[in-house]
């Protein structure tokens, strides 16, 4: 049996929306240099608050950069949903007598699970009355408008059938074409 084609936008992840916003922060420098360990430690601490839906940093490593206006420096992390953040953080402020800089930081680029993606496919099929028991993308899904995922629904029958995930946003939004009439 196959699947009518069927469109839903979702938020999979409010911490998508962190993708285009800046979050500031203020740390040591190791001399010339921001203190990467100090860093990692205040954008893990801020991370929860900006993300939201109990999204934490599960592991982080920043690389030193150089404590001067505009410089940039990078961390890359995990967060508790598994999926991997690439982080760039720009110096905005050196305050040379308490040997501090202030930086913001954002997410470039997130790559998702593909259980994160599925998951939510596969509930809002459900919602919607389809017979669906799974839907399983691969793992690796870079988090871009216009990307697309080939995934796989598996029916309460047994039976497979292809379902795309179409990217909408860089928050996590998607539509589903299960490859039904009138795709």
């Amino acid at each position: 049996m196959k699947l009518k084609s069927w469109i839903s936008t979702i938020l999979v992840f409010s911490a998508f929306a962190l993708l285009f916003t800046g979050c500031e922060a203020s740390v040591s420098t190791g001399g010339d240099t921001v203190d990467a360990d100090n860093a990692a430690d205040t954008i893990k601490q801020q991370y929860p608050d900006k993300a939201g839906g109990g999204l934490t940093i599960t592991e982080i490593s920043c690389d030193e950069g150089k404590a001067e206006v505009d410089a940039k420096f990078t961390c890359t992390a995990t967060n508790s949903a598994g999926s991997d953040l690439e982080i760039e953080a720009t110096v905005n402020k050196v305050d040379e007598d308490t040997d501090k800089v202030d930086f913001t930081w954002s997410i470039t680029k997130l790559t998702a699970t593909g259980a994160t993606f599925g998951d939510v496919a596969a509930s809002t099929l459900q919602d919607q009355g389809y017979a669906v028991a799974s839907v399983d993308c691969p793992d690796g899904i870079v988090v871009e408008k216009g990307a697309t995922v080939d995934c796989r629904a598996t029916m309460d029958n047994g039976s497979t059938q292809s379902a795309t995930l179409t990217l909408t946003d860089g928050s996590g939004g998607f539509n589903i074409d299960t490859g039904g009439p009138g795709s």
